[in-house]
């Protein structure tokens, strides 16, 4: 699999930031991550909230979305599985009972935009779109995690600046709003879109783009730790030690 160079999104960004051989595996020699429960909770919570906007106005059918869309990858055991299966059903309880009381109307769900910046083009897919009574637009992104710092402003997220620049571009919603949904937490933070630095953030993708486009793929080892690919890196600074 090879990626175009001059194709860029927020996931491929946030890879190379993280380590550029890792962008390197994924986006040049197609090496997969395998699920881990956190990331196969998130697949499924995703597509049950994806299901349920495009086919259901009423929560109480919320929880028959997830079950028809989990996905029993990642799991070590039938009870790590039940465990993390019950961990989204209680986020999902939740989103379903603050569905009664939301006032917006869900305009679409996992829509795309993609636009030109000179050589560039950018993409994105974002989760949910809705247009709010005054007649402005809020693009959301689910996260369902829970390792996350909910102190840091909306403004800060690269990811949420890319969708608003995105919203902008692609679609001519000049005024509107980007919010993540912390799903396990059952809060919302949101950011206008005139907060956000176009100009910043665009060059933020371009110079990551440069890098890609010469080939630039020198390790990053921060996130040894955490990698996916720890095992079997050859530059992994916590790689297990050879057996004699």
């Amino acid at each position: 699999m090879y990626s175009d160079v001059y194709e860029l999104n927020y996931s491929k960004i946030k890879t190379y930031l993280e380590c550029p051989v890792l962008y390197k595996y994924k986006y040049i020699e197609g090496k997969r991550e395998g699920l881990v429960p956190a990331s196969s909770l998130g697949v499924s919570i995703h597509r049950a909230l994806e299901a349920y906007h495009k086919e259901s106005n009423d929560p109480s059918e919320l929880l028959s979305y997830y079950d028809d869309c989990w996905l029993g990858a990642g799991y070590s055991s039938a009870g790590e599985q039940m465990e993390w299966y019950l961990k989204g059903k209680k986020m999902l309880e939740t989103y379903a009972q603050a569905e009664y009381e939301r006032k917006t109307t869900v305009d679409s769900t996992e829509r795309e935009f993609i636009f030109q910046e000179g050589q560039w083009t950018l993409r994105g897919k974002i989760d949910r779109i809705d247009k709010l009574p005054d007649g402005s637009w809020e693009v959301i992104d689910y996260k369902t995690g829970t390792d996350v710092d909910l102190s840091l402003p909306v403004t800060d997220s690269l990811q949420m600046g890319i969708y608003a620049v995105g919203a902008q571009r692609a679609w001519n919603m000049k005024k509107g709003k980007a919010t993540f949904y912390f799903v396990a937490f059952n809060k919302q933070m949101s950011a206008p879109f005139e907060a956000f630095d176009e100009k910043k953030i665009l060059e933020t993708f371009i110079n990551i783009g440069k890098k890609i486009e010469v080939a630039d793929f020198e390790p990053n080892l921060e996130h040894c730790a955490v990698c996916p690919f720890n095992n079997r890196c050859e530059f992994s600074s916590v790689k297990p030690a050879v057996q004699q």
